[in-house]
């Protein structure tokens, strides 16, 4: 069987040669996605739960590649990958950028993936992402790459750090903004809403950075969302990469969505990795039980609008535990409501949100970055990827079970002090 490999979709020639062999594909390239069981199509017996990520009948997602090979070697088929050559990489060394010198972890992730080819590292908050981002991209010559990223401070941040690293300019896409340049980082929402744009024009065939090498999702969990789908499946790049603390969500559907647009994890340092070398602080979990009233029966926006935002006894909590702590504070909440009513108990919180202008979040940073006490309360903008200054006490107010942005929101309060 002849697979010709590209770099978002990969195709099976001859299909017809091949009707038994196709339908094993079909069941490595499928998934449910988490609580199918109770979606209204699959309890009224219209769907059987299970969503596919081939396009067509003999195209599949190029991250799923090694799992549809070991499927049809395992049934005793001869695979012939046919892949364009890719681009030659040099070997990442410690001093290969400005201004740092590359942790040895740093450089295995580097050159693991570039290896590789394709794939995702997952590196917990605070290992430097941003610099084995820039490590990759220098060990080409004259290379195209595209980051994408999903807020506003990621944008800005990430460009003026690799910039930094790299020695020159980087193309910014976002918050209003489209300047391309050979290395450019770009929101996915601005990259979307322009793609939607051209579907109305009916131009469905073109692709973003038709030169593209390299490209890296960073917080690359938020990859399986259709979003983001959508618009990875619109650039190419033979080189594509995922960076994140918490790449994996233990959804099946969207974790196979993360391989398939980006390949599987190829490297991991963890937080205890970096607390045992003294990277990160180790952090000291402290929970606070706060008594509840009855809501069984209550709609979840109601009972979280019940239990926590207006819930003055537990906000009260809050206050009184960061008025009596001294140090810097990082308050995070999911809503503004919730975050008003915790700055109408603190008179000194600094409150940032996503409706504020990208200047003045950027001002609050900065706020923080030169202060060693102070109060601040902050949305969901400021849960990852942000570069926030070592704080000293870091404050989960607004609730929720998700793994994810739970170990996100830790990871705020673990950077080591200097």
């Amino acid at each position: 069987m002849d697979i010709q490999v590209g770099d978002i979709h990969s195709i099976i020639l001859h299909p017809r040669d091949y009707i038994s062999a196709l339908e094993m594909i079909r069941q490595v390239c499928r998934a449910r996605p988490d609580g199918y069981q109770f979606m209204p199509r699959y309890r009224a017996g219209n769907w059987d739960g299970w969503i596919s990520l081939m396009n067509g009948l003999n195209s599949f997602p190029t991250g799923l590649l090694p799992q549809v090979v070991e499927v049809l070697e395992n049934e005793g088929l001869e695979v012939k990958l046919l892949e364009a050559e890719r681009l030659p990489h040099k070997i990442v060394i410690p001093n290969c950028l400005n201004d740092i010198t590359l942790r040895e972890y740093q450089i295995q992730a580097a050159n693991a993936m570039l290896d590789v080819g394709r794939g995702v590292a997952k590196m917990a908050t605070n290992s430097g992402k941003t610099e084995v981002i820039a490590a990759i991209i220098q060990a080409f010559d004259n290379p195209y790459a595209v980051i994408m990223v999903h807020r506003k401070e990621l944008l800005y941040q990430t460009a003026s750090r690799l910039s930094e690293r790299l020695g020159y300019n980087v193309g910014i896409i976002g918050d209003g903004v489209w300047n391309e340049n050979h290395i450019v980082v770009a929101m996915v929402q601005t990259l979307y809403a322009s793609l939607v744009s051209r579907s109305k024009q009916s131009q469905n065939t073109f692709r973003f950075f038709p030169y593209n090498q390299i490209l890296v999702v960073d917080e690359c969990h938020h990859a399986s969302s259709n979003t983001m789908m959508d618009v990875l499946a619109h650039i190419p790049g033979a080189y594509r990469f995922g960076l994140s603390g918490t790449p994996i969500k233990y959804d099946d559907l969207a974790d196979m969505k993360l391989v398939a647009a980006t390949g599987d994890i190829i490297f991991e340092v963890t937080n205890d990795y970096l607390i045992k070398y003294g990277w990160s602080a180790k952090p000291v979990v402290k929970l606070y039980v706060v008594e509840r009233t009855e809501t069984w029966n209550m709609a979840y926006a109601d009972a979280y609008a019940e239990l926590i935002v207006r819930n003055n006894d537990r906000n009260k909590v809050i206050a009184d535990r960061v008025a009596a702590f001294g140090g810097l504070v990082l308050i995070l909440v999911n809503h503004i409501e919730h975050g008003e009513r915790l700055r109408s108990l603190i008179p000194d919180a600094v409150f940032v949100h996503g409706e504020h202008s990208t200047g003045y979040r950027q001002s609050v940073l900065d706020a923080m970055r030169q202060s060693n006490k102070g109060i601040f309360i902050a949305s969901p903008i400021f849960d990852e990827g942000i570069d926030v200054p070592s704080v000293d006490m870091v404050v989960l107010a607004g609730g929720g079970k998700g793994h994810v942005k739970v170990l996100q929101r830790i990871g705020r309060g673990m950077r080591r002090k200097i």
